[in-house]
């Protein structure tokens, strides 16, 4: 999905923004407004459930009715911004992680520190992981409350590594590796795994930002003034996936086939192996299209030169600039993200992807038995090895992606450029505009 072009677009935002009458930094500082009759949300159409009880408490205690325009996740990007660009009044939406920079260094949020003091937010934040704070941040603003956390999963078929003679999954990245070549030659599987590394699309990024990270590299340097994927890690990281696509363990459609579009062969006992987001274990797990819900295992992505990584997604809630209610706003926000909503997450997600650490400490082991909550013992893992993307930094970020890193790791997978070359050409690109352009 493409940004409407930013000059075009913040003379666009601040022309409604001037026409509403907004002055947020001066309301932050006054007692909470009169009560609007209804605030409306732009949300992912599985928050409902996930986040629906806090949004319940809400209206019931403040007699406010919340209004839910369910989505599917590929189409919140074009509601959103074409929504702010037109001046349509609503209040909350749903913040992918990856979106906030660009979001953001448009106007189209409201910074969290313009609505309520530091020393509220800093107190609401405490019981959040720190890294899923950092995610809903950037250009030293917080633009939305951490609601999910969402990680990369390593999941295999526990009949099939019997059959092969292995009683526990492989520890390591390249026995990963040989254990697929054995159930290819064994006809047990067809490949080993089957990832999604489409061009211009956010799965290449995030399969690259874990074999850079498993290979202890990093996208840029610490101060964030240089581009250093290209390194020796970076390099190691593309031949290691190129070496895996040539050799077969796995398919040439991966190129062409998104995580989203593609996990359907593992559960049908197709692969051996799956590296995706844990919504592969609902379905893994569901009799009714599942070929393998009594084969699943799952656990940490196994490791190369890291122990091993994952790379986080998810996101939070942000409050739109065209709100006429942000404090009001951001009160329903709070419901939203309590301990009741991270519960019901918990609910939807067999235990991971909540941002309230205190639910994954050993004294609510009890609560959550892992025969109802099998992915919480392995999110808490996770999360001690949890990393993030350059989408959680650069405001360019889609010309990024789109424009120069995908089309350069493309040409080094299918062949026609050396590896190390096109990263050096995809660096020099993006150098350039990091210069130019800052973060």
């Amino acid at each position: 999905m493409k940004l409407i072009p930013g000059k075009v677009l913040m003379v666009v935002l601040l022309t409604v923004l001037l026409a509403a009458g907004s002055s947020f930094a001066v309301q932050a500082q006054e007692e909470m407004p009169e009560k609007p009759e209804k605030l409306s949300i732009i949300a992912l159409d599985i928050d409902v459930d996930q986040f629906g009880a806090g949004v319940a408490r809400f209206e019931e205690e403040y007699g406010i009715e919340v209004e839910w325009m369910e989505m599917a996740y590929g189409d919140l990007w074009d509601q959103i911004t074409t929504s702010i660009a037109g001046g349509s009044t609503f209040d909350l939406y749903h913040m992918s992680n990856s979106w906030h920079p660009e979001l953001g260094n448009l106007g189209m949020a409201i910074p969290l520190g313009e609505i309520v003091s530091q020393e509220e937010l800093d107190e609401i934040n405490e019981k959040f992981y720190d890294i899923t704070v950092e995610f809903v941040s950037s250009h030293g603003e917080q633009w939305a409350l951490p609601g999910t956390a969402a990680t990369v999963s390593f999941f295999y078929n526990k009949a099939m590594l019997e059959e092969l003679g292995y009683d526990e999954p492989p520890a390591t990245f390249y026995e990963m590796l040989d254990i697929s070549r054995e159930a290819i030659d064994a006809g047990v599987a067809e490949y080993g795994l089957f990832p999604g590394w489409p061009e211009a699309h956010e799965d290449s990024m995030v399969w690259f930002d874990i074999m850079l990270k498993l290979h202890d590299g990093e996208w840029m340097n610490e101060d964030n003034t240089e581009w250093t994927f290209n390194s020796e890690a970076g390099i190691q990281a593309l031949t290691l996936m190129k070496e895996m696509l040539d050799e077969g363990l796995i398919p040439r459609a991966a190129l062409e086939t998104s995580d989203w579009d593609n996990y359907h062969h593992f559960v049908a006992g197709e692969q051996i192996f799956e590296i995706n987001w844990n919504m592969v274990h609902g379905v893994a797990t569901n009799p009714e299209v599942s070929e393998i819900v009594d084969d699943l295992g799952v656990g940490l992505i196994p490791g190369i030169e890291r122990e091993s990584y994952t790379v986080l997604g998810g996101g939070g809630y942000a409050i739109s600039p065209t709100t006429r209610s942000p404090e009001w706003a951001f009160k329903l926000l709070t419901y939203m993200k309590d301990e009741a909503g991270a519960r019901g997450l918990m609910e939807t997600t067999g235990g991971a992807e909540s941002v309230i650490k205190e639910l994954y400490n050993e004294e609510y082991d009890a609560e959550f038995p892992e025969e109802e909550y099998p992915l919480r013992g392995v999110f808490r893992q996770q999360m001690e090895f949890a990393g993030l993307r350059p989408s959680d930094t650069l405001s360019w970020y889609s010309e990024f992606r789109d424009n120069i890193f995908t089309p350069a790791m493309h040409r080094a997978l299918r062949g026609e450029q050396e590896v190390e070359a096109a990263l050096n050409e995809a660096y020099e690109e993006a150098q350039e505009l990091l210069e130019v352009e800052g973060l």
